[in-house]
C-alpha cells in the first residue's frame, strides 16, 4: 500500500495546472498541505528518488526538477529562472527554435539582470543533469524595455520567461556590441524574413541600441545581396 504522503505528491504532480518545474520545497509543501504532516528530509528524499526513477520527475539541478507528469511539452529551458534569479531564455537558443538559425544546439542560452546595488549574477556555462545552460548578464533596465507591448518582449505562447525571436536577436546585438561582453555579434546568415520589422524597430528604440541595430542590419543586407548575386550568377552558368 502506498504511503499517503507519496500519493499526495503524485496527485499534486498530475493535477490540472500543475507546475512544470518544482523544487524540493514545493514538494514538501504539497505533502504538508495535503496530509497535514511534515515528512522527514530522508523520507522526502526517498519519495523524490522513487518519482525520479519512474520518470515522473526529471532532475535538473540540486533541489530542482521537471514535472514530467504535467505534459510531454515540458522542456528543461523552463528551469532557467530556478537556476539564476530573473533569467530569461533568449539569444541563440530562441533563434534556433524559431527557424532563424539553421544550427541547432542543446545549450539553453539566457540573459540575467545586473541590478544596481546587488551582487552581480553568476554568468557563463552551467551544466545540469538535463541540459547545459549559458547565462549572460545585461543591465536590469533593459529587461523592462518595450514592456508597454508585452507581446514584443516575451513570447506569450509559453508559460515561462522566453524572449520573442526579435527580442532574442536584439539582446544578442546588444551583448555583441558591448565592450563588457565576449559574445560576438550575431551571424549574418540569420533569417529575418519571419520576424516583425516594426517590432524590431520598436524594441531597438526602447533598448537604446538603434545605432547598433542599424549597423548590424546594414551588414545583414549586404550579406543578403551578395548571396543573391552569387545565386543569380550560378543560375546563369547552369549550376
Amino acid at each position: 500500500m502506498k504511503n499517503p504522503g507519496k500519493q499526495a505528491l503524485e496527485k499534486a504532480l498530475l493535477s490540472f495546472g500543475a507546475p512544470h518545474v518544482v523544487t524540493t520545497q514545493d514538494l514538501e509543501a504539497h505533502v504538508r498541505v495535503s496530509t497535514d504532516t511534515l515528512p522527514s528530509p530522508a523520507t522526502l528524499t526517498r519519495w523524490v528518488r522513487a518519482l525520479t526513477e519512474t520518470g515522473a520527475l526529471q532532475h535538473v539541478a540540486r533541489g530542482v526538477y521537471l514535472n514530467r507528469l504535467a505534459g510531454p511539452a515540458v522542456h528543461p529551458a523552463e528551469a532557467a529562472q530556478y537556476l539564476r534569479r530573473g533569467a530569461v531564455v533568449s539569444l541563440a537558443w530562441v533563434l534556433e527554435r524559431s527557424g532563424a538559425l539553421n544550427n541547432y544546439g542543446d545549450t539553453v542560452t539566457c540573459v540575467v539582470p545586473l541590478v544596481p546595488g546587488m551582487a552581480p549574477p553568476k554568468v557563463g556555462e552551467r551544466d545540469t543533469a538535463a541540459v547545459p545552460f549559458r547565462f549572460y548578464a545585461m543591465p536590469d533596465r533593459l529587461f523592462g524595455a518595450g514592456a508597454a507591448r508585452p507581446e514584443d518582449v516575451q513570447d506569450l505562447r509559453y508559460g515561462y520567461p522566453r524572449a520573442t525571436p526579435e527580442r532574442a536577436l536584439l539582446d544578442w546585438i546588444y551583448l555583441g556590441a558591448s565592450v563588457r561582453s565576449r559574445l560576438p555579434l550575431p551571424p549574418l546568415d540569420i533569417q529575418l524574413r519571419g520576424m516583425s520589422q516594426p517590432r524590431l524597430a520598436r524594441l531597438a528604440k526602447a533598448m537604446g541600441i538603434e545605432n547598433a541595430w542599424r549597423s548590424w542590419h546594414a551588414g545583414w543586407r549586404a550579406h543578403e545581396q551578395a548571396g543573391n548575386r552569387k545565386d543569380k550568377a550560378s543560375a546563369a552558368l547552369g549550376f
